[in-house]
């Protein structure tokens, strides 16, 4: 197991058996006061959730296969392999209302409060059929797949679909074909139609480099594990 991880799971649990003997032992003191400051800082739904992070995090790390993590928290997209991080961008969504960001999360958590999910779909609108030798040799590392195999055009804009209208929008600088004018329009209607009914959807602004990284390794099934903005 990743020595981060057992760290983290340590402290945490050290965190919720404090807050456990703070909650026995709580009350009012002798002179009729409330709680001290400490334990109304606390919160235990938060813990509690950071708790099932770590250990949804923990399960995806043990296996040998690439994840998906949304750093809503960190400002971040992220690929991970065993607990390491192999690729990441910044997430920069300032211009995007925190009620949006609230939306996505709460929808890919959906009643159930799901943490991780598998990739359901992603759609490639236009590409540009050129990518240089040496990002293939850097998505050729992150995928395992031989170079040659891969393909070689570098995205404008594709989306990430994770079902419940659940959806990232990614899109580049590059100035590509559509891959299908009538399957963009088409796909553009559903969209239009599935947020009369509730969607989330949330656009990334990205170098062309790194959406190619991304899209490749995007593929249906790609484990996908969501983080909340801070408190």
């Amino acid at each position: 197991m990743n020595c981060r991880f057992r760290r983290l799971g340590i402290v945490l649990g050290g965190l919720l058996v404090f807050a456990s003997l703070q909650f026995s032992c709580g009350g009012k003191s002798d002179n009729g006061a409330d709680k001290s400051a400490g334990e109304k800082k606390f919160n235990a739904g938060k813990a509690q959730l950071d708790y099932q992070l770590l250990q949804a995090e923990l399960k995806l790390a043990e296996k040998e296969q690439v994840y998906l993590e949304l750093r809503f928290d960190l400002k971040q997209l992220r690929l991970m392999l065993k607990g390491a991080v192999v690729w990441s961008y910044p997430l920069d969504l300032s211009e995007q209302d925190s009620d949006d960001i609230s939306d996505f999360v709460d929808m890919f958590r959906g009643s159930s409060g799901i943490l991780a999910r598998p990739l359901s779909e992603t759609y490639l609108y236009a590409a540009q059929e050129k990518t240089p030798d040496s990002v293939l040799a850097i998505i050729s590392e992150v995928t395992k797949f031989k170079p040659e195999l891969l393909q070689r055009e570098l995205p404008q804009r594709f989306q990430l679909h994770w079902g419940d209208n659940v959806i990232l929008d990614i899109k580049t600088d590059v100035q590509g074909k559509p891959t299908s004018k009538f399957k963009n329009t088409m796909l553009e209607v559903r969209h239009v139609i599935q947020s009369t009914l509730g969607e989330a959807h949330l656009t990334v602004k990205m170098d062309a480099t790194h959406a190619l990284t991304l899209f490749r390794v995007a593929q249906p099934g790609l484990p996908t594990l969501i983080f909340p903005p801070s408190a």
